[in-house]
């Protein structure tokens, strides 16, 4: 085993780990990266396709990610827009395909309207929150005791626009149930993105992708770093005290006067502490849980739906497929279409087999741009939830009560151990920005300790 002394260990080499340790190294200090995988950037994993790079995990960037994108030039990295030419498709219950255009999104008048009114009172509220410290809100209790699902059902009357809300927020971002979050810590995710507008919108959400990949991003910072990032080397045990702390991981034993624990929540119980965290870390990591995905990329000779004047971008919140965006590469040199399965379809599809899963999976494509995706030349899918140093996704959140019960505790520090990740970010929350800021908050707060 290798034996290190540095001035600040980090572990995990996501966005928010390689963000913090090159903070920590501009100032000089000595800093290690430990990684468990043989990769860097975490939920963030380029494939490659028609000879371009193609995400595996998150990948699009929004105007609203100020500091990615300042960082962004700095790294070399260039953005192009997301494809959304051409009519998007709507599928409602019944299984019928509406094409539509403009604002809308394909629903009755009356539902429209509905939907519009709903996400006002949902952006109002978010509007209200710290997003660096919702749990601050005066009905925060009130809020966080309240599932989104009760509230969904108090406050909005028409079920189509209810249906798409719900899917909106619990499929699309939190990838858990309804009754399985608060209105809270849904709440939480609106405002880290500044409003509904912000989270909800494609052209704001999913405005931009990145030249080469999202996981060019954190091989980037990484380059930067060099040698002090070591991979396949999980971390298996922390022992600390006021004076600093010694991690051992399966290559190296490294001693310093700090660590930045650069993991989501969930999975700091892998790390074996000494003396143990306190009761109040404990019991908040016992509290928070990982929401459920699988991302499937369907892969073409060409994008044949934009010969029909489709933008690939679909939305069907009662079906097993309830969203598709075209993930073509910038040349168009094949077609790629991709699709989340969150929340209780990933669960659905995780039992099938996994030609019934494809099967069923391409089936839910062909309703939105026609039987020819039932012809896919190629399928690739990644089950987020059962990657061992992932363990889910998009981010950690807490059930009915936990934010306001640990939320407030979700960045302080233990001892010498600091912590940093997009789950536990403000502005960003879920988000790459979140990520960098996570990332660089904490390594400004070891500096000042």
């Amino acid at each position: 085993m290798h034996e290190l002394e540095v001035d600040v260990v980090v572990i995990g080499a996501g966005v928010a780990g390689l963000a913090a340790a090159n903070v920590l190294r501009t100032e000089g200090r000595e800093v290690v990266v430990l990684e468990a995988r043989d990769r860097v950037g975490g939920r963030l994993w380029n494939t490659e396709i028609g000879g371009e790079a193609n995400e595996l995990g998150g990948e699009w960037v929004a105007p609203y990610h100020r500091r990615l994108r300042e960082l962004l030039p700095e790294l070399g990295i260039e953005l192009f827009p997301a494809y959304r030419e051409g009519d998007d498709v709507y599928v409602d219950e019944e299984g019928r395909a509406h094409r539509h255009s403009g604002d809308g999104h394909g629903l009755g008048e009356a539902s429209e309207q509905a939907l519009l009114e709903a996400e006002a009172k949902l952006d109002a509220l978010a509007k209200e929150l710290d997003p660096e410290a919702p749990w601050t809100h005066e009905r925060a209790r009130e809020l966080d005791t309240m599932t989104f699902d009760e509230w969904l059902r108090r406050e909005v009357r028409d079920a189509e626009a209810r249906e798409n809300l719900r899917s909106y927020l619990a499929d699309g971002f939190l990838t858990k149930p309804a009754h399985g979050f608060s209105v809270l810590q849904g709440l939480w995710a609106i405002a880290g993105a500044g409003g509904t507008y912000e989270l909800f919108a494609p052209e704001q959400c999913l405005a931009y992708r990145v030249v080469g990949g999202s996981q060019l991003i954190p091989i980037r910072l990484a380059e930067r770093l060099g040698e002090r990032v070591v991979l396949e080397s999980p971390v298996r045990a922390i022992r600390w005290d006021r004076a600093g702390v010694e991690v051992e991981s399966r290559l190296v034993r490294a001693r310093a006067r700090a660590a930045i624990v650069a993991i989501p929540p969930n999975l700091t119980t892998a790390i074996a502490f000494e003396p143990a965290l306190p009761a109040w870390r404990l019991q908040l990591e016992q509290a928070i849980s990982q929401g459920s995905v699988t991302k499937v990329l369907a892969v073409y000779d060409h994008p044949f739906w934009r010969e029909d004047g489709l933008s690939g971008e679909g939305f069907a919140p009662h079906q097993l497929v309830r969203e598709i965006y075209d993930n073509t590469p910038p040349s168009a040199s094949v077609g790629v279409l991709c699709t989340f399965l969150p929340g209780e379809q990933a669960d659905l599809v995780a039992r099938l087999d996994p030609s019934a899963r494809r099967a069923a999976i391409l089936e839910g494509l062909a309703a939105f741009v026609g039987p020819e995706a039932l012809r896919a030349s190629d399928y690739i899918e990644v089950d987020w939830a059962a990657q061992e140093w992932t363990r889910g996704a998009y981010a950690a959140t807490f059930g009915i009560g936990g934010l306001t019960r640990f939320g407030p505790y979700l960045r302080e520090p233990v001892g010498p151990i600091h912590w940093a990740c997009a789950d536990i970010a403000g502005v960003g929350h879920m988000h790459m920005e979140g990520g960098v800021r996570s990332g660089e908050a904490a390594a400004r707060g070891v500096l000042d300790a």
